[in-house]
């Protein structure tokens, strides 16, 4: 019987790691000047309301983001923040400033004094990338080493 709680986690992970790998992609594409795609921009927005949702939550724990993946997404971006800035004194005001950067990426806004945060907001979605690519790593590294939640031949019935 396969093991689907640990089959979705795994691809939950490396969904979030590949959508924190896009933002990069479409930062890189707004620093240079070129066309951004309606769907870039739609993914800039989002990792915009990403990080004020934890922004939110560091200033009030308990308040959860809209859907299960922006959830997932908030506590690894809180995740990664900490391990890039662990002296950071005020989260949730960094975090505010690197959504504002986000949304004027997404709007063609960027000015020439926004280079160095916007390095910082692309370094914060490297980081958040490469701790989810980790995280797959580990889930699939846990398989091979003889908990057997993939390689098994038959599929459940139950829902």
């Amino acid at each position: 019987m396969r093991d689907f709680e640990h089959i979705e986690e795994l691809n939950s992970t490396a969904a979030l790691g590949l959508w924190a790998d896009d933002v990069v992609l479409a930062l890189d594409q707004a620093q240079s000047g070129g066309d951004l795609s309606a769907s870039y921009k739609i993914l800039l927005e989002g990792a915009a309301d990403v990080l004020r949702a934890a922004a939110r939550r560091t200033e009030q724990p308990l308040t959860t983001p809209r859907s299960a993946r922006d959830l997932a997404a908030t506590d690894s971006t809180l995740m990664a923040l900490a391990t890039m800035a662990p002296e950071a004194a005020d989260v949730s005001q960094r975090l505010e400033a690197m959504a504002g950067i986000l949304g004027r990426a997404a709007a063609k806004e960027l000015s020439t004094e926004d280079a160095g945060p916007l390095q910082t907001v692309m370094n914060l979605f490297g980081q958040l990338g490469e701790q989810q690519l980790a995280a797959s790593n580990s889930m699939l590294l846990s398989q091979k080493e003889g908990r057997g939640w993939l390689g098994a031949l038959t599929t459940s019935t139950s829902c």
